[in-house]
């Protein structure tokens, strides 16, 4: 066996993670792997072994600010097991009346289904975050609505929301990768004609809407919540996740400066996903 039938499987753990998730998987897009998956503790990522390169890895990580903790472990993998092993780290989960799952899975055993194929984003819904927000989107009523996706990563929310029912959705993301593989879900769950993706920041938008959602982290969140304010119609929603219970305070007093209303959050474990409704400055 010569190391093309070798992958490496990493596992990097990141502390604290919410924020420093992100930060590393930006630094490691550069190397050459194949595919990240989000864990609890940080990411798991496979490259060939050809393609591994421990020294350039090690001075990516280098670029970490001094606030993240970061350390990884490796395991090699026979190709003629790759298949299976990245099926087995996915498995459908079930939210409400919607089965996740990812194309090689069977089909749903729920009414309804959203195919997933994460590549290099988040969002497969197993992450507390996404979870929580899928159980606030089914519930706040979508049909008609203009929806905006922040940090939309693998599109499932929009996704979700064009399957509900809204007229438009627009999905953005800072990464590249994000966009293309929102464009692929959402032609997998044939709602392309309704979503729009493109790559940046928030203020790439320019549009007003019914409703966002941006599950992110704490610090981007209070930096965008100005911004999405502005890009709200009145008696619009916004929710918010990728933020701690500990959190909810900063990010409810920075709504409020902004003429955003509390309304209502959810909690899964010590994550939090906040509803707040635009009533005007």
């Amino acid at each position: 066996m010569d190391s093309n039938d070798i992958y490496i499987e990493i596992d990097f753990y990141v502390s604290p993670p919410d924020e420093g998730r992100d930060i590393l998987l930006a630094l490691l897009s550069e190397q050459q792997f194949e595919s990240f998956l989000e864990t609890e503790n940080g990411l798991r990522a496979y490259v060939k072994q050809e393609d591994w390169d421990f020294v350039d890895v090690k001075r990516a990580l280098s670029r970490m600010p001094s606030a993240y903790k970061v350390s990884y472990c490796t395991k090699n993998i026979p190709l003629q097991n790759w298949n299976a092993h990245w099926e087995s780290s996915f498995h459908p989960i079930v939210v409400g009346d919607y089965t996740v799952r990812a194309p090689f899975h069977p089909p749903k055993t729920t009414p309804y289904e959203l195919i997933i194929e994460p590549k290099m984003s988040f969002g497969t819904g197993h992450h507390q975050t996404t979870r929580l927000m899928i159980t606030q989107v089914l519930e706040i009523g979508i049909e008609g609505k203009s929806v905006l996706d922040m940090g939309c990563g693998t599109g499932i929310l929009g996704i979700l929301a064009a399957h509900l029912g809204a007229k438009s959705v627009l999905a953005v993301d800072i990464e590249p990768w994000c966009v293309e593989n929102t464009l692929e879900n959402a032609e997998q769950n044939q709602c392309h004609h309704v979503i729009e993706a493109i790559r940046g920041d928030i203020d790439r938008v320019a549009e007003f809407v019914d409703l966002i959602f941006a599950n992110i982290n704490r610090n981007t969140l209070i930096r965008h919540i100005p911004h999405y304010a502005k890009r709200l119609q009145r008696d619009g929603i916004l929710l918010l996740s990728g933020f701690y219970q500990t959190d909810l305070l900063s990010i409810t007093q920075e709504c409020k400066a902004n003429g955003l209303t509390f309304h209502s959050n959810t909690q899964l474990d010590d994550w939090v996903c906040a509803k707040y409704v635009y009533s005007g400055l």
